[in-house]
């Protein structure tokens, strides 16, 4: 199995080819990358950089190059949810791409923003399994781990007002500059994609001075967790079901991206 892993800003690539173990490589776009290979699995990550154009940018060259089996969208994110805590990690069933509009937060959700992570098209059952199960494996390392939506836009959260705004329209977890440009290069070139996040802010008016804090400390605690998830063979497992998707449903994927 291949996975190819997006870490866009410096301190979440050191951190994950520091856990892994990696071996830098000539990307060709010129991107810091590295590979590795843990418990059978080949792993590739590319540096994209911040932001929306880059992230998906990078995702399609590391497709082409790498050609993986599955693709994950990785890195720090702010927190929405009134509950949300520093460090909790979200695995993510659905991103909305907010900044769609171009005009700043959303009034109502359009149908294009709405970007599926490969886990919208297992099974249920499948589905609530593998993530109970990644639930499972954070509880053992004392991470609290969950389910949720993420928010995608390069509008940067830092009020209560925006915060609320966001967790009322879309339910989001978590929000991110990167996720969507991820899942559409993904889904676009028929490659499932994921998105394991951390928490480093709570997106409120001491965002940037919280993240400053905490980037560096979660993206090492992020990628530990996510080691874990591929030495325990949840990733396998993941494909295992993936392998059961129909065909159909497969050929799908980037009709889930609307023009």
């Amino acid at each position: 199995m291949k996975l190819l892993i997006i870490c866009p800003i410096p301190i979440e690539f050191n951190a994950c080819r520091s856990v892994f173990s990696l071996k830098d490589i000539r990307a060709k776009t010129r991107c810091r990358a590295a590979r590795g290979t843990l418990q059978n699995t080949e792993v590739y990550i590319i540096e994209s950089g911040p932001a929306k154009a880059r992230s998906a940018a990078e995702t399609v060259s590391g497709i082409n190059q790498f050609e993986p089996d599955l693709v994950i969208d990785t890195g720090t994110c702010g927190g929405l949810s009134s509950g949300s805590l520093i460090g909790e990690i979200i695995i993510s069933e659905v991103c909305y791409e907010y900044d769609i509009s171009g005009s700043g937060f959303p009034r109502r959700i359009i149908p294009e923003m709405k970007l599926p992570s490969a886990f919208e098209f297992l099974s249920t059952n499948d589905k609530d399994r593998i993530l109970r199960k990644a639930a499972e494996f954070g509880r053992d390392m004392n991470y609290f781990v969950k389910s949720g939506i993420q928010a995608s836009g390069e509008y940067l959260v830092q009020s209560l007002a925006a915060k609320k705004n966001l967790h009322s329209l879309l339910h989001a977890d978590g929000c991110n500059w990167e996720t969507a440009g991820v899942f559409i290069a993904s889904l676009k070139n028929s490659v499932p994609p994921l998105s394991i996040r951390i928490v480093s802010d709570l997106g409120d008016e001491d965002a940037l001075k919280t993240f400053r804090k905490n980037a560096k400390k979660s993206s090492f605690e992020l990628y530990r967790f996510i080691e874990n998830l591929i030495i325990s063979g949840w990733f396998s497992d993941f494909m295992e079901s993936w392998r059961l998707v129909s065909s159909t449903k497969k050929e799908s994927m980037p009709d889930t991206v609307l023009p």
